[in-house]
């Protein structure tokens, strides 16, 4: 295994005590020692989470967790122990995280400032997710007139730093090296709150679908302010390669 894996551990409220909820979840830790198994916390990252339910209704909230939607495992009695340990095995042999500074992003995305909207990269799984960092400059030229007096940051901001968090998971990938990443389009974006000069961002992004054949990926992205989830939304990009050489 390639590392050790933080597991998220999230439980229902109790309404059906047909289980020891509890004594699953520590027989799983002694099944997987290379995991760490801890209460999962809105807007943080893991390598997985899991839901520890009572009953089939699925009840335990799920707001504000950014892990992808097949690293979200759902654990309803025994009789799933066997399945989500071999389901977690699958993820500690995925692809190897990395972590990126400014210039490790810089290195990956052709993007340059002022419209370079990631700082840093606390997690990158190449072809699966990526979670960023943005400190929002107060000197963004786009604040001196969106608006006046009053700056905000501009919806399409966020979508750009939602789309660059995606490119950093796919760029990150030897067959799109040196490929340029454009939007096709974009679906169910969502804008939940202001975001203003100075604010510190948490970006996530989680492959939903590709066709490597086509150039084409379909991506979810998240973006937090501490707890709060202030905008998110599907994104379409379209891989270009680079342009042939003339020699």
């Amino acid at each position: 295994m390639p590392e050790r894996l933080e597991i998220g551990v999230r439980y229902c409220g109790g309404c059906n005590s047909r289980y020891d909820r509890v004594a699953v979840v520590k027989r799983l830790a002694a099944l997987l020692p290379d995991c760490d198994f801890v209460t999962a916390e809105a807007g943080k990252p893991y390598g997985a989470v899991l839901v520890v339910c009572g009953c089939p209704s699925r009840c335990a909230s799920v707001e504000g967790l950014t892990v992808p939607a097949e690293r979200l495992l759902y654990l309803g009695g025994w009789e799933d122990l066997l399945p989500i340990r071999d389901a977690l095995k699958k993820a500690l042999d995925g692809p190897r995280v990395q972590t990126l500074d400014r210039d490790g992003v810089m290195a990956l995305l052709p993007h340059r400032p002022p419209m370079l909207l990631v700082d840093r990269a606390s997690r990158v799984a190449p072809g699966v997710e990526a979670a960023a960092q943005f400190a929002v400059d107060r000197e963004l030229p786009c604040f001196a007139g969106h608006f006046p007096g009053d700056p905000v940051l501009p919806g399409i901001y966020l979508l750009e730093c939602m789309a660059q968090t995606a490119d950093l998971l796919l760029l990150s990938l030897p067959c799109y090296a040196g490929y340029t990443p454009l939007f096709m389009g974009v679906r169910k974006a969502h804008f939940r709150a202001k975001v203003l000069p100075g604010d510190q961002l948490d970006i996530h992004a989680s492959l939903l679908e590709e066709r490597r054949e086509l150039g084409y990926a379909l991506c979810r992205g998240q973006i937090l302010r501490g707890d709060t989830l202030v905008a998110d939304a599907e994104l379409q990009l379209s891989m270009q390669p680079p342009a042939p050489s003339d020699s």
